[in-house]
């Protein structure tokens, strides 16, 4: 073959692999813009576009009145199911989570990957506003400390020990170092569950973690019997981990005008409710944390503890403490 002809076929394989590429990325061709692209005649453009239709997942289409042609991923792919792309679009309403991160606009893309990819995908127009999470607040150290937050995640997939300094409630700054198993949200906020050196569970706030770095060789993730987060929160009322508190029962009496609320809404999973003779009565079996004690007192006088009798006494004194302040004021 001489070298012209391998030149000339050299260069019509080049055309087409080029318009497969913009297919591919999303375009739709007709033989004029094909041409323009390519740089040759309507008629030739036409004979590249021909010879694609044949390939897989190529589309005939109408572009006003000119037939054109696109690139439809389902039709080799498989079209995800709509559970996948309704999973998708919720999972991109966490965006403003982490607002100012590439996080926010990743969330986005990987939905809008997935709805290119479905033959529904025109009824999710404003699917922003049709598939909501509210986020009160986010996290308030994003953007700031989103390179803290890329050496986290860096330390959860790659299972590597992480050293950071970390400030407590009491604004008390200590040094910390972890086997770092997951990345939690919870209310809003970002939460890094890790295990100490003495092998307890510990979760850390994200705003409140300094100065983390990877620092170790790499550990092995422990089994699911050894660590299912399921299992650790399943009686906590919040992120709070303290195996070192038994699970209490708590009885809470509410006022009558709750019996509705209580009726359709769940506070924990081992929640019982009985509405019955004018009373709303909840019991849960919980460790006993500052959640709990800050969820009864947020009914204010609408709500009065039955059991355990040691809670119902700290809450009361609580409400005492708050009721000389207001009259100090």
């Amino acid at each position: 073959m001489s070298s012209d002809s391998e030149t000339r076929r050299f260069t019509q394989l080049n055309r087409t692999v080029q318009l497969i590429a913009d297919l591919m990325a999303g375009e739709i061709h007709d033989r004029n813009s094909a041409a323009e692209r390519l740089g040759i005649q309507p008629a030739a453009a036409d004979r590249q576009l021909r010879a694609i239709e044949r390939l897989p997942g190529v589309k005939k289409v109408k572009k006003g009145r000119r037939r054109a042609y696109r690139f439809d991923p389902a039709s080799s792919t498989g079209a995800p199911p709509i559970a996948v792309l309704i999973g998708a679009c919720f999972g991109a309403s966490l965006g403003p989570l982490f607002e100012g991160t590439t996080y926010q606009k990743a969330l986005s893309d990987a939905r809008d990957h997935l709805l290119g990819q479905s033959r529904r995908s025109g009824s999710f127009g404003e699917v922003e506003r049709k598939f909501i999470f509210l986020s009160q607040g986010g996290e308030i150290a994003l953007p700031e400390k989103d390179a803290q937050l890329e050496e986290l995640i860096g330390a959860v997939l790659d299972q590597q020990p992480v050293s950071f300094d970390y400030e407590d409630f009491n604004s008390a700054i200590r040094s910390r170092r972890v086997q770092p198993l997951s990345l939690a949200v919870y209310k809003h906020q970002l939460y890094l569950i890790g295990r100490d050196r003495n092998g307890a569970l510990r979760s850390f706030r994200f705003s409140r973690i300094r100065n983390a770095e990877m620092d170790g060789r790499p550990f092995t993730y422990p089994s699911k019997s050894e660590y299912d987060p399921d299992q650790v929160f399943a009686q906590s009322f919040g992120i709070f981990t303290n195996d070192e508190q038994r699970v209490e029962h708590v009885e809470l009496k509410l006022a009558p005008r709750w019996a509705a609320h209580v009726k359709s809404h769940r506070w924990h999973r081992s929640q019982r409710a009985k509405v019955a003779d004018g009373q709303v009565l909840i019991h849960l079996d919980v460790r006993i944390c500052p959640e709990v004690e800050a969820w009864i007192l947020g009914f204010g006088e609408e709500a009065e503890v039955l059991q355990p009798r040691w809670l119902r006494d700290k809450i009361s004194k609580r409400v005492e403490a708050l009721r000389q302040r207001y009259l100090a004021g």
